[in-house]
């Protein structure tokens, strides 16, 4: 994937000590090995959101570049889409440069890697609203053909790093029924990730 490598400078990223009830802000170069070890440091790391072209082969724009812990670039590297700008973007590949600036390429989402699915999943995460939160939670979404309905399964905040780990699944195992996976959105701006599941007989 050398052929989307970008050139971007390394930069230098706030990084929080916490230490019982005393915080404190240092800087530091993230490749620093012996800061990323440290016990109670967050390292924050450069992500790149890059629209790609999958006709031409080539990158058309950067949409939008943040700063994210570990746990949350872990997150955003796992999700199948992000909603971006009011559009939902379908994630083509992840890329890393030095281990410390990362990029994920996406292309509008038009609904055909999610096939009979995508009409349903632009409806629902466009339509969705909420205040602002520091912490990420997960809706589920069950598909009643033609389309997926609200699930029952409610929960509040969710460890960023427990909710990328469920991507990692594709069943999953819920008030005694056996759901598959279809696919995954993220919302950053409302901190949401959007899971649509089937029910299956395993």
């Amino acid at each position: 994937m050398s052929y989307f490598s970008s050139k971007l400078n390394l930069f230098k990223v706030e990084s929080r000590i916490v230490s019982d009830d005393i915080s404190a802000l240092i800087c530091c170069k993230p490749h620093d090995r012996s800061v990323q070890e440290g016990k109670g440091i967050i390292i924050y790391y450069s992500l790149t959101y890059r629209e790609w072209s999958e006709d031409t082969q080539k990158e058309l724009r950067s949409l939008t570049r943040e700063s994210v812990s570990g746990d949350e670039l872990f997150l955003r590297k796992l999700v199948d889409a992000t909603r971006l700008h009011d559009k939902l973007w379908s994630h083509i590949s992840n890329e890393s440069e030095g281990h410390t600036d990362h990029s994920v390429y996406v292309t509008e989402f038009t609904g055909e890697r999610a096939k009979p699915y995508g009409a349903s999943i632009t409806d629902l995460v466009l339509a969705s609203e909420g205040g602002y939160t520091s912490t990420y939670s997960a809706v589920y979404w069950i598909w009643h053909e033609p389309a997926f309905r609200s699930m029952d399964q409610r929960e509040g905040s969710v460890f960023t790093l427990e909710l990328a780990q469920r991507l990692l699944d594709h069943y999953t195992v819920l008030g005694g029924k056996t759901y598959e996976f279809i696919y995954s959105v993220l919302d950053p701006q409302l901190k949401k990730v959007h899971l649509f599941v089937k029910e299956v007989d395993l």
